[in-house]
């Protein structure tokens, strides 16, 4: 396909711009210029360009007012909403179906990361090691192995080739994986070795399928005897261990055995995230939207300091059945300092938790901005508020991050699973994020936490009502002119200490 189908009009001339979601008066007139990638604005005031792919929707409607004209507004995935005023109705419908079109292309590989690689760069760089990584965590327990059981991704394509599990399971796990949602068979990617009680793990898991149906080759008795035996095996590795479901969650294999397991029903809120998202995008919904998005962040801190006490009091392994990521990454941050390095945080927390698991980013990307993703980031940020010392990296790292798993020119979140990666061959083909950020040394000062004090042990949220969980301004608020003012004082804020410090150490 090119794009010279997709574009249906290139240049619109006279259109006026308001670009924050809570100013009034709009700019211009300047001219949009609509590019195989970019949407651009330009006036004598105001200048700006949004990748497409940065669209999460357009919507058109007649503007009231004393200049009759078309309104065209778009709302970003990074909270930008631009509401561009077009003289023309004609010239206003090309550009909602050009940038309808731009923006949800299901081909990633017309996206912009693939024309960015330079022809001229071959090596590939890979500073994660899957495998080391497990074996520093001390994987695997007695009775366990490290397994290259999924290569080829003949068990799932969802996950990596590299799976712990219990020693002599290569040929059981392909059953275990027919009874879950997209074979998301149970995943250990973490060991607590601190406990007194001994050794603990954190494994994520998918939904049960329901069973009994002509698409699957077990019945629920066989599954229900693997699934037993796998719970066995975890119980003989921690001695105590505890399964995270929902509260109203029905099991889908009857007489499924807890025999030994605890059993922690959480009252998930039942909040939308996408809803949230869209609700944040709109001056009228602003507040409300942020209401029941801080309320979910909330969630995941609560959910976290109990299970944190699990885990270290109780010694207890944790299965996650409920938004299995953000709780296993956020447990092993509070429980590794070495999470909580700019290195660790992203070449291992993000890579073992969402990329190597299967997060899908690019569906999601098109579906609700990667809302689950951004629900990990908030939580992370609230931790280095109240533990402002404790981590390398600072919030424009999390921002950066936000920013490029929806549209940048990084490959590194194009794709849906670790196979579809392989088959576009995604490290060959596209510039990575991880190499622009610690391929340099020491990784870009904006990142960095300069009141950063390296200090081991666990840290547990200090949560209270929901109001302690603080608003994201720098994301929810991006282009309001207030949080711009605060934003640039931050920064500046930042800049002082460097070079305090550097006075000091010199």
């Amino acid at each position: 396909m090119e794009f010279t189908e997709l574009i249906k009009i290139k240049q619109i001339k006279n259109v006026r711009c308001l670009l924050d979601v809570f100013s009034e008066v709009p700019e211009g007139p300047g001219v949009v210029i609509v590019s195989a990638h970019v949407l651009c604005y330009e006036s004598g005031s105001l200048k700006f360009q949004v990748l497409h792919k940065m669209i999460q929707s357009v919507i058109q409607e007649k503007s009231v007012g004393a200049q009759e004209c078309t309104q065209c507004t778009v709302y970003c995935k990074d909270f930008r909403c631009i509401t561009l005023y077009i003289e023309q109705k004609l010239d206003c419908d090309l550009l909602v179906e050009t940038l309808n079109l731009l923006s949800n292309l299901d081909n990633i590989e017309l996206t912009l990361p693939f024309y960015c690689k330079p022809k001229s760069k071959e090596e590939v760089y890979e500073s994660y090691d899957e495998h080391l990584e497990l074996e520093w965590l001390e994987f695997p327990p007695s009775g366990w192995t490290i397994s290259r059981a999924n290569s080829n991704f003949q068990i799932t394509e969802w996950y990596s080739e590299i799976l712990v599990i219990p020693a002599g399971w290569e040929d059981v796990m392909l059953k275990l994986a027919e009874c879950r949602v997209e074979e998301r068979v149970p995943r250990p990617t973490y060991m607590y070795t601190h406990s007194t009680r001994g050794k603990c793990m954190v494994i994520t898991v998918g939904d049960l399928q329901v069973a009994n149906s002509l698409q699957y080759k077990i019945t629920d008795k066989d599954y229900r005897d693997i699934d037993c035996m796998y719970m066995k095996s975890v119980l003989d590795c921690s001695g105590v261990a505890t399964i995270v479901t929902e509260s109203h969650f029905k099991d889908k294999l009857k007489k499924r055995d807890y025999d030994g397991w605890d059993q922690l029903k959480l009252n998930v809120p039942t909040e939308d995230l996408k809803s949230c998202i869209g609700e944040m995008n709109r001056r009228d919904s602003w507040t409300h939207g942020n209401k029941k998005w801080l309320d979910m962040v909330w969630f995941m801190l609560c959910t976290t300091n109990t299970l944190l006490s699990r885990i270290v009091e109780d010694g207890s392994s944790i299965l996650l059945e409920v938004y299995p990521r953000i709780l296993s990454s956020l447990l092993q941050i509070c429980l590794e300092s070495r999470y909580r390095t700019s290195y660790g945080f992203i070449t291992c927390v993000l890579r073992k938790e969402w990329l190597h698991a299967g997060y899908k980013f690019h569906t999601n990307s098109l579906e609700n901005s990667c809302a689950e993703f951004l629900l990990f980031l908030h939580c992370v940020r609230q931790l280095t508020l109240w533990f402002p010392a404790l981590f390398q990296f600072s919030e424009d790292l999390l921002i950066t991050l936000h920013a490029a798993v929806n549209a940048s020119r990084y490959g590194d979140f194009l794709c849906d699973s670790p196979r579809e990666r392989e088959t576009l061959r995604i490290p060959q083909r596209t510039e990575c994020f991880w190499e622009e950020v610690f391929a340099r040394i020491p990784p870009p000062p904006s990142y960095l936490n300069p009141a950063y004090k390296p200090l081991s042990g666990i840290i547990k949220p200090r949560v209270g009502a929901p109001e302690s969980v603080l608003g994201w301004g720098r994301v929810f608020l991006k282009h309001a002119a207030l949080d711009r003012e605060v934003e640039e004082v931050v920064r500046r804020r930042g800049e002082l200490y460097l070079q305090w410090k550097s006075v000091v150490v010199e």
